[in-house]
Order: C-alpha cells, then sequence, then structure tokens
C-alpha cells in the first residue's frame, strides 16, 4: 500500500500552537494568492451544505464542486482536479471505499480525506491502508474540519482525536502478533474476501463479487498474508474459520 499505516501517521491534536504551525505552513503569500480547492463528496444534501458552509470560513480554502454519488465523484475529480476530497464512506450505489481506490489510480495526487459517521477503528485501519490521507468524523468541529484539510493539503496524515486513543490500542494489539490483535487489523473487506476465499471463489470472482478488480485483491490478500504470517490459500481459509474470522 501507498499510505503509511496509522502507527507511523501523525495523529491530529488541537492545541494552538500546532494548528498554528501548520497554518503558517499554508498561509496565502500577499503578492502569490492561492486557494486549498475542494471537492466535497456526501449523499445527503444537507451534510454536503454543511461542509461547504464550514470551509467557506476559510479564505484559503475554496470547494470547486460537490458530489452526491461516487460516479458524480469520479466525473468531477477528473473536470475539476481538486487539491483535496472530502469523502463520505457510506453512499449508495458506488461505496467510498471504491471511490477511494479509484481515485488513488486516476488521480493519485489528490488528497483524500474521509468524513464518515463510522468510529470502528477497522474501517479507519481500511481507510488509511487503502489511502486516505486522513479519517475525520462528523462530530468534528468546524475548526477541525477546516484544520483537517489544511493539513491533508499540505501532505500530513490526520486521525480525528476521538479515534486516536481506540486506533492505537487496536493497532498495538495487532502488531503483537496474537490472533485477537490480527482479527483487530483486518477490516470489512479483508473479512469478506476471506469469507469468499472458503468458499473457493478465484481472485477474479471475488472481484466481480465485491466490484474491486482481481489486482486489488490480489494486493489485500498479499496484505492479509503479511498480517497472518501464513501464505496459502488453505491456510488462509482454516485460519479464518479457527479464529471466527467469517
Amino acid at each position: 500500500m501507498k499510505r503509511a499505516l496509522p502507527d507511523q501517521a501523525a495523529v491530529w491534536q488541537s492545541g494552538r500552537a500546532r494548528g498554528s504551525e501548520r497554518s503558517s505552513r499554508v498561509e496565502p503569500l500577499a503578492d502569490q494568492p492561492f486557494s486549498i480547492r475542494v471537492l466535497v463528496v456526501d449523499d445527503f444534501p444537507l451534510a454536503r451544505a454543511g461542509v461547504r458552509r464550514v470551509l467557506a470560513a476559510e479564505p484559503g480554502i475554496e470547494v470547486v464542486g460537490e458530489a452526491a454519488n461516487g460516479e458524480e465523484a469520479l466525473r468531477l475529480a477528473a473536470e475539476l482536479a481538486p487539491d483535496v476530497v472530502t469523502l463520505d464512506l457510506y453512499m449508495p450505489g458506488m461505496s467510498g471505499m471504491a471511490v477511494l481506490e479509484a481515485l488513488q489510480r486516476e488521480a493519485p495526487s489528490v488528497r483524500i480525506l474521509i468524513v464518515s459517521a463510522s468510529e470502528r477503528a477497522e474501517i479507519v485501519l481500511d481507510a488509511v491502508a487503502a489511502g486516505a490521507t486522513g479519517y475525520i468524523t462528523k462530530r468534528s468541529t468546524p475548526a477541525e474540519v477546516r484544520q483537517a484539510v489544511r493539513t491533508a493539503h499540505t501532505g500530513g496524515t490526520i486521525v480525528s482525536p476521538e479515534l486516536a486513543t481506540v486506533l492505537i490500542k487496536e493497532y498495538s494489539q495487532a502488531r503483537g502478533g496474537e490472533p485477537e490483535g490480527i482479527r483487530a487489523r483486518l477490516g470489512t473487506r479483508d473479512r469478506e474476501i476471506l469469507r469468499l476465499l472458503c468458499a473457493g471463489n478465484t481472485d477474479r470472482e471475488i472481484g466481480r463479487i465485491l466490484h474491486i478488480s482481481a489486482r486489488t485483491v490480489q494486493s489485500d490478500l498479499t496484505r492479509i498474508r503479511q498480517r497472518t504470517g501464513l501464505k496459502r490459500r488453505s491456510d488462509l481459509a482454516s485460519w479464518a474459520v479457527q479464529h471466527a474470522v467469517l
């Protein structure tokens, strides 16, 4: 995967000193004005309007477009060339995770900030491992959202404070190699891939069912093998059943 996992990530802090330091790096110069171009993606109009209103209060940020679904998000990202995409994970049709993966392939320079209602550690791990620059929840304050966009634009990795403690705990357990820790590192899609693998599906068949490419399935399986220490598909299937991962 391209992005570092959360134990290597800089966790966002709300302290004034750190916020001021980061803000100074992206403050527009008087003779060289610029703005961070943002595409807002969420299937709820009220949520999109809220993010737009929050970001409009920041002179250095410009919302250049809004998308209500994954297909529209990819089209607008290609047309508008945003610097940052704020992305909801749960949308009808094409999911936010699928949009994230597509943007990684088609517009790798775009910074992707997940703005989600989910606070599950495995979902955060999935998103960051798939290439998200950061992850904040919809309980974030307006100031936190603006700071997150600025941090994402400068290349920093951000995780909202309310997620930091549980995320670090889960990831620390996972690095210990214990079954419970390994389970914590397996995200929703990892578990689904293991379930389909146990059912005897090929990589291509798994990809078709999950609406991802066979190459992505292979990449995910490589990550799962690294986490479990198992190489053969039969061993992965046996491990999944033994440790009640399915």
